[in-house]
């Protein structure tokens, strides 16, 4: 490899005793040597057990104590910390496979690309750390660049792309801002959005970087409230810049409105649906489908209860 920029990863902690070492070990293991690792404790109540992990490491990575102000300011405060020209999100009980970063940086110099993001596949893991669901490569993107608007569109749709599974320059967060730190929930989505609409492009290596851990705690009903609140909050800044994208206003704000349409987020479609009309972005057919989307996501908090439960053995509340 000839090019080898810095690579920050920047790992946000919040009383993560339990799963944070095996994120600063996947971390430290990287093939990729060129990087530095930034642990940002976001001021942890577990009776100093995260930060005793954190400091047991020594001068191997860099370390970060703040008060408690969530996700979003804790990796606010690891980019501005952070010396690389690249960005690399690790959530604490998340891990990386060895080859996560050389692999995405290998693809930047292949296609000689710039103002991309880089995105991975990631595999599923539970609270023992062994593989529940394998990655699964994703049809609907190219391998190689998909330009913004493709990339935006497929995240409006589908949803959100995994954050941990992504490289990101550090330009991107120069256009576009920090993490919004009034979300909760929604403040990694909001993020690759504003990139996108900053016309970064987004640039797919179809192979597993990311180990996601799933586990008891994570899917809980103040869970869901707050995501509904924070994609209300969003829609009011994203639906109306959907809408002033040219030839492509029509495809994006049909994918956003139906995607929020099956997650229930009915403040948002209604949002959609009246910068829509202002403009003449939706069809009588599309509005259609987005209120027979609107009818399964009615329902779809129940399924999703019966999945996880049955399939990934995990309870939610």
């Amino acid at each position: 490899m000839k090019y080898q920029p810095l690579v920050s990863i920047i790992i946000p902690v919040y009383n993560g005793s339990n799963f944070v070492k095996e994120a600063i070990d996947s971390a430290l293991s990287q093939t990729y040597e060129n990087k530095e690792i930034i642990v940002v404790n976001d001021g942890s109540c577990d009776e100093g057990a995260t930060e005793k992990i954190a400091l047991s490491y020594g001068d191997k990575i860099r370390y970060i104590y703040k008060e408690n102000g969530g996700v979003s300011s804790a990796l606010n405060v690891g980019i501005k910390n952070m010396n690389g020209e690249y960005f690399s999100w690790l959530s604490h009980d998340d891990a990386y496979l060895p080859r996560k970063i050389e692999l995405q940086i290998e693809s930047l110099e292949k296609h000689n690309a710039k103002n991309c993001l880089i995105l991975c596949d990631v595999q599923v893991i539970n609270s023992e750390s062994k593989v529940i669901k394998k990655a699964e490569s994703n049809d609907k993107l190219k391998d190689g660049i998909n330009e913004w608007h493709e990339a935006l569109n497929y995240m409006l749709m589908y949803g959100s792309y995994n954050g941990c599974s992504l490289l990101i320059p550090k330009e991107a967060f120069e256009k576009s801002g920090g993490f919004d730190e009034s979300l909760r929930y929604c403040q990694d989505a909001f993020m690759w959005a504003k990139m996108f609409l900053n016309k970064f492009d987004l640039l797919y290596v179809k192979e597993t970087g990311v180990s996601n851990r799933v586990h008891n705690g994570q899917l809980t009903q103040r869970g869901r409230a707050l995501f509904h609140k924070d994609s209300e909050a969003i829609s009011l800044y994203l639906a109306p810049k959907i809408a002033e994208q040219n030839e492509y206003a029509k495809k994006l704000m049909y994918s956003y409105a139906y995607h929020n349409a099956v997650l229930g987020n009915k403040a948002v479609v209604k949002k959609c649906k009246k910068e829509a009309k202002e403009r003449g972005l939706l069809t009588v057919m599309q509005r259609f489908r987005i209120m027979l989307a609107g009818w399964y996501g009615g329902i779809r908090p129940f399924i999703r209860r019966i999945y996880y439960r049955l399939f990934r053995r995990v309870k939610t509340k």
